[in-house]
């Protein structure tokens, strides 16, 4: 009786883990107005609630910046290639473009802490299938309990009219595929270890250890330390996103209610007409000595509710390495340069997930590599192909006028040539002798059109402005380069 309490209460923790996955993919979809409703009753009496209900405000959504904001490795161009080359890899990730799907895997992986990504084959071509920790259950190792021995996710045509089906797929290291319904009975066996005949025998296989090799890989945000699954990063992103939603349908509820004012009307006989309602021009009549009418303004510090909002939002950013400048978005007030300075946390967290997500990509190959060789034997992917990646930088913007003063200071100083000059400007040109017939060229016509135009210094220096780069008087002459 206690090791079925205990089954049990482990069974619910997981429900209640994957409920908690789901409200954070809800609110990444921008699908949490329940989720606000729910902490309304939670927070006001139930005739506040009534009054709030139709000013739900879902507009600040900082979950979701936060995610897409931290979410950088795949944001640039990301290059991937096998030693010796192989044309079946290569034509696959051409095929399914799967820089859209590690993107989709990155900014999940930050949302949920946890993705899973399933490689399969479906229609004779592969495919990956991102499997989120909402629908999915892991059978942890008893010797390693951030490993899986087990998977199950659970699937359902929730979008074909009529149709109520769920389906288990349970996945095991045993060397089992089998499919079970919603009362978790066996409906199909893909794949069965106590299949005598051989005929549904399992068939991938680790080269490197032998053992059986589920074609799932795992992406954790941070490395696991003694469980499977991280339930608890990033509550402090969803609550905040949550106080946020709450704080900006008060803020909306009282702009409505400081907006209009209410009539008061005083008196022994007081006459207030029905259709005062819907004509506030409507005549109003009290009788008696002490009749009064006038109207109530009610004073109402929207100023101080914004304070809180800006600053709810902005402690929240920084602790994910955004800065407030950036969340609003006033970056043409800020030179590239300042931008790296206060977004360094962001590119230090970009710099965390870099090797965790290496490992991810070489673990995949390897999946993708054992499922492609077992399902395709005319187009294999070599056994000794060696996988490799290579991320492209992060572009942070820079100033036009700052960059150009810079490389003019770089040339200047003999650190780049005039072909390196141009080409950093015209990266379409690609050899440096080139860049540098073409400069001369532009140069030789520039200085034509100073003999033509002799008020031309004195235009380009109106253009330009007081941040332009400082114009030297060259040799025998004066406005040179």
């Amino acid at each position: 009786m206690v090791e079925q309490n205990f089954l049990r209460a482990k069974w619910q923790a997981d429900r209640d883990r994957q409920a908690e996955a789901q409200d954070k993919l809800d609110l990444y979809m921008d699908d949490f107005e329940e989720i606000i409703k729910t902490k309304m009753a939670e927070l006001f009496h139930k005739e506040t609630v009534g009054r709030l209900l139709y000013h739900v405000n879902q507009s600040q959504n900082i979950l979701k910046r936060v995610v897409n904001e931290i979410s950088t490795l795949y944001k640039t161009e990301t290059v991937r290639s096998t030693d010796p080359e192989s044309s079946q890899y290569q034509g696959f990730l051409e095929s399914m473009n799967i820089d859209v799907t590690m993107k989709k895997i990155n900014r999940y992986t930050n949302l949920l802490n946890e993705s899973l990504l399933k490689v399969g084959v479906r229609q004779g071509k592969l495919v990956y299938d991102i499997i989120t920790p909402n629908i999915c259950t892991v059978i942890q190792n008893e010797a390693d309990p951030t490993q899986a021995d087990a998977i199950v996710y659970m699937t359902t045509r929730v979008n074909t009219p009529g149709s109520k089906d769920i389906r288990y797929h349970y996945w095991s290291k045993d060397g089992d595929y089998l499919i079970y319904d919603e009362s978790f009975q066996i409906v199909e066996r893909i794949y069965d270890s106590f299949d005598e005949s051989g005929s549904l025998a399992y068939p991938y296989i680790d080269p490197e250890t032998g053992l059986y090799l589920l074609p799932f890989v795992t992406f954790h945000r941070q490395q696991p330390d003694s469980t499977f699954w991280d339930q608890d990063s990033g509550r402090d992103l969803y609550n905040a996103t949550v106080a946020t939603a709450i704080k900006m349908s008060l803020f909306d509820y009282y702009f409505k209610v400081g907006s209009f004012k209410q009539i008061y009307l005083i008196g022994d006989k007081a006459d207030i007409p029905s259709k005062q309602i819907l004509d506030p021009l409507t005549v109003l009549r009290g009788t008696g000595e002490d009749a009064e009418i006038g109207v109530l303004d009610r004073e109402i510090d929207m100023e101080q509710l914004k304070d809180a909002i800006i600053f709810q939002i902005n402690t929240i950013i920084n602790n994910y390495g955004i800065s407030a400048d950036q969340y609003s978005l006033v970056v043409s007030e800020m030179s590239g340069r300042a931008l790296k300075i206060r977004n360094r946390g962001l590119l230090e967290i970009r710099k965390e997930q870099l090797p965790i997500f290496k490992a991810g990509e070489e673990e995949l190959f390897k999946v993708t590599q054992v499922v492609n060789n077992v399902h395709f034997p005319n187009n294999q992917i070599q056994d000794s192909a060696e996988f490799k990646i290579d991320y492209g930088e992060l572009e942070i913007p820079e100033d036009p006028m700052e960059d150009l003063e810079h490389q003019t200071k770089r040339l200047r100083s003999g650190i780049i040539s005039p072909g390196q000059f141009y080409m950093h400007f015209n990266p379409d040109i690609k050899d440096e002798e080139d860049a540098e017939k073409k400069i001369a060229e532009n140069l030789s016509k520039l200085e034509k059109m100073r003999i033509k135009y002799p008020n031309l210094d004195d235009a380009l220096d109106f253009i330009l402005g007081p941040g332009a780069p400082e114009r030297r008087p060259a040799a025998g002459g004066e406005g040179e380069e």
